[in-house]
Protein backbone atom coordinates (compact mmCIF):
# COMPACT_ATOMS: atom_id res chain seq x y z
CA UNK A 1 0.00 0.00 0.00
CA UNK A 2 1.13 3.65 -1.10
CA UNK A 3 1.17 6.22 1.68
CA UNK A 4 1.00 9.46 0.31
CA UNK A 5 3.94 12.15 1.75
CA UNK A 6 1.74 14.34 3.55
CA UNK A 7 0.79 11.39 6.00
CA UNK A 8 4.56 10.15 6.47
CA UNK A 9 5.54 13.84 6.65
CA UNK A 10 2.92 14.15 10.00
CA UNK A 11 4.39 10.98 11.27
CA UNK A 12 8.12 12.28 10.99
CA UNK A 13 8.51 14.64 14.29
CA UNK A 14 6.73 11.37 15.75
CA UNK A 15 9.47 9.09 14.68
CA UNK A 16 12.04 11.53 15.53
CA UNK A 17 10.68 12.35 19.03
CA UNK A 18 10.88 8.72 19.40
CA UNK A 19 7.13 8.58 20.77
CA UNK A 20 5.86 6.86 17.10
CA UNK A 21 4.71 2.90 17.13
CA UNK A 22 7.06 0.55 16.12
CA UNK A 23 3.81 0.45 13.15
CA UNK A 24 4.43 3.85 12.67
CA UNK A 25 8.00 4.30 12.19
CA UNK A 26 8.48 1.03 9.95
CA UNK A 27 5.87 2.76 7.48
CA UNK A 28 8.54 5.57 7.42
CA UNK A 29 11.58 4.01 7.04
CA UNK A 30 10.50 1.67 4.34
CA UNK A 31 8.93 5.21 2.60
CA UNK A 32 11.96 6.67 2.95
CA UNK A 33 13.46 3.47 1.05
CA UNK A 34 11.63 4.45 -1.84
CA UNK A 35 10.78 8.47 -1.61
CA UNK A 36 14.22 10.79 -1.95
CA UNK A 37 12.11 13.79 -0.95
CA UNK A 38 11.00 12.66 2.12
CA UNK A 39 14.31 10.92 3.10
CA UNK A 40 15.91 14.22 2.76
CA UNK A 41 13.00 16.18 4.18
CA UNK A 42 13.58 13.68 7.51
CA UNK A 43 17.26 14.57 7.37
CA UNK A 44 16.99 18.09 7.70
CA UNK A 45 14.02 17.77 10.05
CA UNK A 46 16.58 16.20 12.39
CA UNK A 47 19.33 18.43 11.73
CA UNK A 48 17.04 21.29 12.36
CA UNK A 49 15.70 20.07 15.35
CA UNK A 50 19.31 19.44 16.58
CA UNK A 51 20.04 22.63 16.36
CA UNK A 52 16.77 23.70 18.08
CA UNK A 53 17.53 21.80 21.18
CA UNK A 54 21.12 22.68 21.29
CA UNK A 55 19.80 26.82 20.99
CA UNK A 56 17.05 25.89 23.41
CA UNK A 57 19.87 24.39 25.85
CA UNK A 58 22.16 27.13 25.56
CA UNK A 59 19.50 29.54 26.62
CA UNK A 60 18.50 27.48 29.28
CA UNK A 61 22.48 27.67 30.29
CA UNK A 62 22.62 31.35 29.93
CA UNK A 63 19.67 31.72 32.24
CA UNK A 64 20.85 29.99 34.95
CA UNK A 65 24.62 31.56 34.80
CA UNK A 66 22.86 34.54 34.61
CA UNK A 67 20.72 34.44 37.79
CA UNK A 68 23.63 32.50 39.29
CA UNK A 69 25.86 35.91 39.00
CA UNK A 70 22.95 38.31 40.04
CA UNK A 71 22.33 35.74 43.31
CA UNK A 72 26.05 36.70 43.70
CA UNK A 73 26.42 40.52 43.31
CA UNK A 74 23.11 40.40 45.16
CA UNK A 75 24.81 38.70 48.57
CA UNK A 76 28.06 41.31 47.92
CA UNK A 77 26.35 44.60 47.76
CA UNK A 78 23.69 43.24 50.81
CA UNK A 79 27.28 41.78 52.78
CA UNK A 80 29.08 44.61 51.96
CA UNK A 81 26.30 47.75 53.20
CA UNK A 82 26.15 45.19 55.96
CA UNK A 83 29.45 44.99 57.12
CA UNK A 84 30.43 48.88 56.18
CA UNK A 85 27.39 49.63 58.66
CA UNK A 86 28.30 47.64 61.32
CA UNK A 87 31.80 49.86 61.22
CA UNK A 88 31.01 51.92 64.12
CA UNK A 89 28.60 49.60 66.38
CA UNK A 90 29.28 46.92 68.70
CA UNK A 91 28.90 44.09 66.00
CA UNK A 92 31.55 45.35 64.03
CA UNK A 93 33.23 42.22 64.48
CA UNK A 94 31.07 40.34 62.89
CA UNK A 95 32.75 41.89 59.99
CA UNK A 96 35.78 39.42 60.68
CA UNK A 97 33.23 36.86 59.03
CA UNK A 98 31.37 38.78 57.05
CA UNK A 99 34.34 40.71 54.89
CA UNK A 100 36.14 37.41 54.38
CA UNK A 101 33.04 35.44 52.88
CA UNK A 102 32.49 38.89 50.57
CA UNK A 103 36.35 38.28 49.17
CA UNK A 104 35.49 34.66 48.37
CA UNK A 105 31.83 35.25 46.64
CA UNK A 106 34.14 38.05 44.45
CA UNK A 107 36.92 35.96 43.42
CA UNK A 108 34.03 33.20 41.98
CA UNK A 109 31.84 35.55 40.54
CA UNK A 110 34.06 38.15 38.94
CA UNK A 111 37.25 35.66 38.75
CA UNK A 112 39.81 37.57 37.56
CA UNK A 113 38.52 41.03 38.19
CA UNK A 114 37.99 40.31 41.93
CA UNK A 115 40.53 42.76 42.87
CA UNK A 116 37.58 45.41 42.56
CA UNK A 117 35.94 44.01 45.48
CA UNK A 118 38.93 44.90 48.13
CA UNK A 119 38.79 48.19 46.53
CA UNK A 120 35.31 49.20 46.77
CA UNK A 121 35.01 47.85 50.16
CA UNK A 122 37.70 50.00 51.41
CA UNK A 123 36.56 53.10 49.59
CA UNK A 124 32.89 51.92 50.84
CA UNK A 125 33.69 51.99 54.53
CA UNK A 126 36.32 54.84 54.57
CA UNK A 127 33.50 56.73 53.03
CA UNK A 128 31.33 55.84 55.74
CA UNK A 129 33.52 56.61 58.26
CA UNK A 130 33.93 60.11 57.54
CA UNK A 131 30.30 60.97 57.18
CA UNK A 132 29.08 58.86 60.22
CA UNK A 133 31.94 60.78 62.48
CA UNK A 134 31.19 64.29 60.19
CA UNK A 135 27.85 63.87 61.06
CA UNK A 136 28.04 62.90 64.99
CA UNK A 137 31.27 64.72 65.56
CA UNK A 138 31.73 67.68 63.17
CA UNK A 139 34.48 67.24 60.63
CA UNK A 140 38.12 67.40 62.05
CA UNK A 141 41.02 66.42 59.78
CA UNK A 142 41.81 63.50 62.27
CA UNK A 143 39.08 61.77 60.68
CA UNK A 144 40.48 61.22 57.86
CA UNK A 145 43.20 59.44 59.46
CA UNK A 146 40.85 57.55 61.60
CA UNK A 147 38.77 55.73 59.12
CA UNK A 148 41.69 54.39 56.86
CA UNK A 149 42.67 51.84 60.03
CA UNK A 150 39.21 49.86 59.52
CA UNK A 151 39.29 50.50 56.08
CA UNK A 152 42.46 48.82 55.91
CA UNK A 153 41.42 46.05 58.14
CA UNK A 154 38.28 45.58 56.28
CA UNK A 155 40.32 45.36 52.75
CA UNK A 156 42.95 43.14 54.20
CA UNK A 157 39.76 40.62 55.24
CA UNK A 158 37.92 40.84 51.95
CA UNK A 159 41.57 39.70 50.59
CA UNK A 160 42.28 36.96 52.89
CA UNK A 161 38.60 35.51 51.66
CA UNK A 162 39.74 35.65 48.46
CA UNK A 163 43.09 34.27 48.89
CA UNK A 164 41.39 31.61 51.13
CA UNK A 165 39.08 30.96 47.67
CA UNK A 166 41.87 30.76 45.73
CA UNK A 167 43.68 28.01 47.86
CA UNK A 168 40.19 25.92 47.70
CA UNK A 169 39.91 25.94 43.74
CA UNK A 170 43.77 24.78 43.60
CA UNK A 171 42.91 22.30 45.93
CA UNK A 172 39.65 20.52 44.17
CA UNK A 173 41.44 21.30 41.03
CA UNK A 174 44.53 19.24 41.98
CA UNK A 175 42.34 16.23 43.39
CA UNK A 176 40.34 16.22 40.02
CA UNK A 177 44.18 15.52 38.40
CA UNK A 178 45.27 13.13 40.16
CA UNK A 179 41.52 11.21 40.64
Amino acid sequence: MKIPCNIISDLMPLVKDGIASEESIKIVQEHMEECEKCKSDFQSFQDLALQDSQSRDMKIIFSIKRNIFITQISILIIGAIVGVALTNSMGMFYNFLIMPIIGGISFITFKTKWHRIPLTIFLLSYLWQIIDLSLSEGFMWGILYGGLFLSLIYGCLVVLGTIIAMLLKFAFKREEDIS
